[in-house]
């Protein structure tokens, strides 16, 4: 007999996890009365949870319970929670609670100073008076996934078809994009999809008319990895990195380097220690460029690509071949050490430049 897929909590299930999950999190000494309620005031609301203080003082968290909350509903459900805020009183604190949500999700209500809990472990709650604060954190993958809807962006498709919509400017259809940039026009529905119900691209009559590019390469992120997604071969450039980019301006295999050696052509930081370079074949690179393999005080990474977009669109800065910026950014902020601050830095700079990387 087949196994049944694992079902998300019903409405009833979900309420009752909530109470739960806010009890538990309220400091020692405190109270929490909790009840269902079909409206506070004259406007609707689905839990009343009163918290008190040992001092006495209290408040009331108003709770939105939602069974799921995509990104593209936050809006509307924020809009709901802030009308019940504006009719009750100054102490009600607008929480939204569902079974899951996702870092999206999550980054969206904080940015609209409305708190949350999903019954994960997810939670941020604030409240001024009486002061209290509750951060913890649950899962960042959805444990009751819809099997029929796209949920990742790891794999070859998925990477080629983040780099063609976030290098290429809307507004655009996806027959258009795929032709011009070389992705599978099915990929590319789906990932669109994807990025549409995490409301980070939006689309007219099935054209995307706006993407934002820096929340695209952040969820893309998510997902993928500099080391894990590629594969990695350790090498030691004995003469030290200026050696190595010398080499590189005067070979002609294919190569693009990325990490913290192609940033600092676009936004000097700090001194690179580590060589990223993107190239085919790893073994035939070392010999080429009398490198030396090894496990241990290596230099330099050579990144056999999960796929030769990595190669497309490519820019030269001081005689050196470059992944193109999204390719970059998604790099370093999943690459070790002090890249994923550096790729913050290249999303600033990517935001300051946007004319010169996306005419």
């Amino acid at each position: 007999m087949p196994a049944t897929r694992k079902q998300p909590p019903t409405g009833t299930q979900l309420e009752r996890q909530v109470k739960r999950l806010l009890s538990e999190r309220i400091p020692a000494g405190w109270s929490l009365q909790a009840r269902r309620a079909e409206s506070l005031d004259r406007y609707r609301v689905d839990l009343l949870a009163e918290i008190a203080s040992p001092s006495g003082e209290s408040a009331v968290l108003a709770v939105e319970v939602k069974r799921t909350l995509e990104p593209r509903d936050v809006f509307r459900a924020v809009e709901q929670i802030s009308v019940t805020k504006a009719g009750a009183s100054r102490r009600t604190v607008p929480v939204v609670a569902a079974a899951y949500l996702s870092p999206r999700t999550r980054a969206m209500l904080r940015a609209r100073g409305v708190g949350y809990v999903d019954i994960t472990g997810n939670a941020r709650i604030e409240v001024s008076t009486p002061g209290l604060f509750i951060s913890t954190d649950g899962a960042d993958r959805d444990p009751w996934p819809r099997d029929h809807k796209l949920r990742s962006l790891r794999g070859r498709g998925a990477a080629r078809a983040m780099r063609a919509i976030i290098d290429t400017p809307p507004p655009y259809g996806v027959r258009e994009l795929a032709h011009s940039t070389g992705a599978s026009a099915p990929t590319l529905s789906r990932v669109l999809d994807l990025l549409e119900r995490e409301s980070i691209v939006t689309r007219v009559r099935g054209a995307v008319s706006t993407v934002d590019w820096q929340a695209a390469i952040r969820r893309w992120a998510e997902d993928y990895d500099q080391t894990d997604s590629n594969t990695p071969t350790t090498v030691l450039e004995p003469r030290g990195l200026a050696a190595l980019e010398n080499k590189l301006r005067a070979t002609k295999f294919a190569y693009a380097a990325t990490g913290a050696l192609a940033a600092q052509r676009f936004d000097p930081i700090a001194p690179t220690r580590l060589a990223t370079i993107y190239v085919t074949d790893p073994s035939q690179v070392i010999d080429r460029l009398n490198l030396r393999e090894t496990e241990a005080g290596a230099n330099v990474v050579l990144l056999e690509p999960l796929d030769p977009v990595v190669f497309d669109r490519t820019v030269a800065r001081d005689g050196l071949r470059c992944v193109a910026l999204s390719q970059l950014t998604v790099d370093l902020l999943t690459g070790p050490g002090r890249e994923p601050s550096q790729g913050e830095e290249m999303l600033a700079w990517m935001e300051r430049n946007e004319h010169v990387w996306r005419p």
